[in-house]
């Protein structure tokens, strides 16, 4: 009798601290989600070579870790063209610790011509974030579509 009632208080406690660790982790992630959308109130500008006629997308972002246990944060932005003849990506990992914030910049160097198919509605723009913690056994991924010509 005294086993089956060490079990199944040791059980409990493993139920509650499990709650409770899945609570912190929440609160983690979801602390970052607003704090990784790009600076500027969501514009990706774009700056244009006119000597080389190349574009140059600047994906720039300043996320906060409000948690209270560290967060590997992995940000990316990429331009595929829908009939699979381009395709361009720019991809970062960020590590931060609870209350850390960091600046994050990423660019893609486009040719206007390609820049223009996908403003045309043949392609597509993709946000990727990726946010972990507890040494990768908690993740959300999250992947932003943006199709050309809207």
């Amino acid at each position: 009798m005294k086993t089956s009632q060490l079990l199944g208080a040791l059980l409990i406690v493993l139920e509650v601290a499990s709650i409770g660790l899945f609570l912190v982790c929440g609160q983690t992630i979801f602390s970052m989600m607003s704090t990784v959308s790009p600076s500027g109130g969501g514009q990706i500008p774009v700056v244009v070579d006119a000597a080389t006629q190349i574009a140059t997308l600047t994906y720039a972002s300043a996320p906060s870790n409000g948690g209270l246990l560290p967060v590997k944060l992995g940000i990316g932005f990429g331009i595929t063209l829908s009939d699979g003849s381009y395709s361009v990506k720019n991809v970062t990992t960020v590590n931060l610790q609870p209350g850390e914030q960091r600046d994050v910049s990423l660019t893609l160097k486009v040719p206007v011509a390609r820049l223009q198919q996908y403003a045309n509605g043949n392609g597509t723009l993709n946000i990727y974030t990726s946010f972990s913690t507890l040494s990768d056994l908690v993740r959300l991924d999250y992947n932003a579509l943006a199709e050309g010509g809207t």
